[in-house]
């Protein structure tokens, strides 16, 4: 009986010895934890076989739209976690946590063979799996090695609507693309961590340690819902690769609206290519074709190299350009100046570039801001540009061949025609305004080019896109996709775009509407893009609640 109670005695000795070390490790982590030296607490509660210091999900910054609609929220979850060295019934624990979809038989019993101290075995459950939970822990003896922490998953609320620019989060809480990839940093907070022992948090992070930023974007739901609308449209109609489709306010630079196809469902990231989350409006580069083809035409008229009314003579439809043919789609004899722009000829305005000098040339592309890239969305790429010493790249360049951008820079170079400014786009509301550039045309030049601009829509190539409501000005383009296989541009796969602004006549806002590969007979800018712009112009104006301009007339 005395040798009972000395080993009894000996183990509430060694026991409380355990305890006080415990208490020494924690007290002291949680003293380091308030100056900032994480490393050094680390090494030493590792040490310790029955503890470990763990990284923890904080509840991530909301990201709404413009009016405060949630577009990214946090909610409430439970993770699952162990001490494999510990566990009591394995088999057992492992057969009834497999009971839960999230998780299969393999995946738990791997995390539980691991040499780790610590693993999660489930991340991120429904809170209403929780006394389910708690019984099996019970029931199989694990309450030492088995834990439930309370913790945050990352919620899309609205599905797949503008996915391609949220990006999404990881199981760990880091933002991996998009704007939670771009704006990590504000929205995880501080990084935080805890001390878990023996299936308990044994300290928790501190209250102001958890701390993170909502943020606000441009990014409008009423315009988002109806280009995501559109988009479906054009896909069912044109079955295409890509679309992107662009709204922004053409005096802030507001980005309203953003669609992209393919898309996916961010809740469920990890089931998608990754081709398919790209934001293809600022990822992806196309040679613009037609859309170019005002910027010559303006810079010409800007240097005093040609004046309204000339008559241009586009020899047929053909012309050859330093050994190769450049037809038009609808040939024709000689056209004024306006027609060109209007009926959209390449062998008029090639006639019109041979004026520019490589100095007028990269002068134009400079002041819209066609040179670079913005940097306000992840994975923006600059515009390419060929070597304008070469003066047939410049011809080339003025029907939108041999140069490539993506659909951000070219709506926000049409702000040059809208406004005669260029803005730089932004995605934070906060952001203040940014005149890049101003005054790009005289008065007269670019009263010329809006004159003409609304006619491209009401008598030329984009007739398509003329609304009974609002005035239009735009420019429709269809671009070869050059075959990289064959050396040559490819004769059926093209990029149609329709770019412009609205109201025509006091603008508010510029849009583009890019296809790649539209599947289907007579697959131009304007039987493409242009019908649908014309949509998008009458239900995001009656969406603003904006009057109609033709009708006051």
């Amino acid at each position: 009986m005395q040798e009972l109670k000395g080993s009894n005695a000996k183990i509430l000795l060694l026991s409380a010895l355990s305890l006080i070390a415990l208490l020494i490790i924690v007290g002291r982590y949680a003293y380091i934890q308030l100056i900032g030296r994480e490393e050094y607490v680390e090494k030493v509660v590792e040490k310790f076989p029955k503890a470990s210091v763990v990284k923890l999900s904080a509840p991530r910054g909301s990201i709404e739209d413009r009016k405060g609609n949630g577009l990214a929220i946090s909610i409430p979850t439970i993770s699952v976690y162990a001490f494999p060295r510990l566990v009591e019934n394995r088999e057992e624990l492992i057969r009834r946590l497999s009971a839960l979809s999230e998780v299969s038989e393999k995946e738990i019993r791997e995390k539980l063979n691991s040499e780790k101290k610590f693993v999660w075995i489930i991340r991120h459950l429904d809170r209403a799996y929780l006394p389910y939970i708690k019984s099996v822990i019970r029931d199989t003896e694990n309450s030492r090695a088995v834990g439930i922490h309370e913790d945050y998953k990352r919620l899309y609320p609205h599905g797949s609507l503008a996915s391609n620019l949220l990006g999404f989060v990881g199981a760990d809480g880091e933002g991996l693309d998009g704007i939670e990839y771009m704006f990590n940093k504000e929205l995880k907070g501080r990084e935080i961590k805890g001390v878990f022992y023996l299936g308990k948090l044994a300290i928790a992070p501190l209250p102001e340690d958890m701390e993170s930023t909502n943020i606000r974007l441009t990014i409008d739901l009423g315009v988002q819902t109806i280009l995501e609308d559109i988009r479906e449209k054009i896909v069912k109609q044109w079955n295409p690769d890509r679309v992107g489709i662009l709204v922004m306010d053409a005096q802030n630079g507001d980005i309203l609206g953003v669609a992209n196809y393919p898309t996916y469902d961010p809740n469920y990231y990890a089931n998608y290519p990754a081709h398919q989350r790209r934001n293809f409006v600022v990822t992806d580069l196309f040679e613009p074709g037609s859309v170019m083809k005002p910027f010559f035409i303006g810079q010409a008229l800007q240097k005093g190299y040609i004046r309204p009314g000339v008559w241009i003579n586009t020899e047929g439809g053909k012309t050859e350009v330093f050994g190769r043919y450049v037809k038009d789609v609808k040939p024709s004899g000689s056209l004024t100046l306006e027609q060109v722009l209007i009926k959209s000829s390449n062998v008029g305005t090639i006639k019109v570039a041979r004026f520019l000098s490589k100095r007028d040339v990269e002068e134009i592309m400079e002041r819209v801001h066609m040179k670079d890239k913005f940097g306000v969305l992840p994975g923006e790429t600059s515009p390419k540009l060929p070597n304008f010493n070469y003066p047939a790249n410049i011809l080339y360049a003025s029907i939108g061949q041999g140069m490539a951008s993506n659909l951000l820079n070219l709506c926000a170079s049409f702000n040059a025609f809208a406004t005669n400014r260029i803005v730089k786009p932004k995605i934070l509301l906060e952001e203040k305004t940014q005149i890049l550039r101003d005054n790009i045309f005289s008065p007269q030049v670019l009263a010329w080019l809006q004159t003409n601009l609304t006619k491209v829509v009401e008598e030329g190539t984009a007739k398509r896109a003329m609304s009974e409501y609002f005035s239009i000005a735009g420019k429709t383009g269809t671009s070869q996709k050059f075959d990289f296989s064959t050396g040559r541009y490819s004769r059926d796969k093209l990029v149609t775009y329709f770019v412009g602004y609205f109201p025509a006549i006091k603008p508010k806002y510029i849009a583009g509407i890019m296809v790649d590969n539209p599947r289907g007979s007579d697959p131009y800018g304007g039987t493409v893009a242009a019908p649908h712009f014309r949509e998008l112009v009458e239900r995001v104006a009656f969406y603003y609640r904006l009057e109609p301009d033709k009708l006051s007339k």
